[in-house]
């Protein structure tokens, strides 16, 4: 039986990701041990003794100590790291921009969830995020409570011109749930660009609903949404995580169309996608209008998460890619 030691980041996207892969090397006959990048130290390693230890992007390495003591004893272990940001981006290591070229030089396998970034660390593969949709389950799906729900930090130019053009289409209907200092940053960055007027500001401030902090919160409202909005922030061609956790609540999604988009889902049938902000009004107008459609792809979306999308799927396809 392996011993995997799963390194859980700062980050709570990161977090999520970490644990839905630990659950999946569970299903797949390993023993796992979670602990906290901040809390974990040299001693637990010597008392748990992984055969493998993996981490989300560069984790560990922003603790000196613990990154020391695992490149001094590498020889005892696999080091795995799933990459679910840009790598050589300021999302994968915030305010260390120096981790990216000293992880390049640690013998690790590097698993990352778009291939145009393989290109840039050894020892690399592309494999797709994935969700646990067991961690999204619950009790009652009720009715719908929102129209159009964005789950997300609501930053970036690009990000705003989307969100402030479905307040101008769809005013009050649009709700945003974020990181309360995030959406504060938002609404003066819109302000100073000039992307809504005096009384579509005061519409924008009325869609902040809140803050979501773990699967339940996060399943309550993608399922009770009538359709939820999707505006990939990273990446080249491949999809982001709320992409599977939509479908896994139960949800109707709306993505950006991207290039991996269709070798992993069946688009129109499973979710739907939108080439521009044009399509995405018409679509949103389009499945307002007709519910019963998007309660058909619903179905069809939470089947195809549970069957190819599950994370004992991805752990086994690393268990056997880094088998010596």
């Amino acid at each position: 039986m392996k011993k995997v030691l799963s390194i859980l980041p700062v980050s709570i996207a990161g977090t999520l990701i970490i644990k839905g892969f630990s659950s999946g090397f569970k299903s797949n006959g390993c023993f796992v041990l979670e602990k906290d990048v901040r809390e974990l130290t040299p001693e637990d390693l010597e008392n748990f003794k992984p055969d493998i230890i993996f981490g989300y992007d560069y984790s560990y390495m922003h603790n000196k100590v613990l990154c020391d003591y695992i490149l001094a004893n590498q020889a005892k272990y696999q080091l795995v790291h799933y990459f679910a940001d840009e790598p050589d981006g300021r999302y994968a290591y915030t305010d260390f921009p120096e981790m990216y070229n000293d992880y390049k030089n640690i013998d690790a396998y590097s698993f990352v969830w778009d291939r145009e970034f393989c290109s840039q660390l050894p020892n690399s593969q592309y494999l797709p995020l994935a969700v646990n949709y067991k961690a999204y389950k619950i009790a009652d799906y009720g009715e719908y409570a929102y129209d159009i729900s964005f789950v997300g930090r609501p930053l970036t130019e690009k990000r705003q011109r989307i969100l402030c053009r479905l307040i101008k289409e769809f005013g009050r209907k649009l709700n945003i749930f974020s990181y309360k200092p995030h959406f504060e940053r938002s609404v003066e960055e819109i302000k100073t660009i000039g992307l809504l007027d005096a009384r579509e500001l005061e519409i924008y401030k009325s869609s902040f609903k809140g803050y979501l902090q773990n699967e339940k919160e996060l399943a309550k409202v993608y399922s009770s949404s009538k359709i939820n909005i999707n505006i990939t922030l990273q990446g080249e061609t491949s999809l982001n995580y709320r992409v599977f956790e939509v479908l896994a609540s139960r949800g109707f999604l709306i993505t950006d169309d991207v290039a991996d988009l269709k070798e992993n889902f069946d688009v129109g049938r499973e979710l739907e996608s939108y080439k521009d902000e044009d399509d995405l009004v018409d679509k949103i107008r389009f499945y307002l209008k007709y519910p019963g459609i998007s309660e058909r792809i619903i179905y069809n979306g939470f089947a195809s998460v549970t069957k190819r999308h599950s994370y004992t799927a991805r752990a086994k396809s690393i268990l056997q890619s880094i088998k010596k």
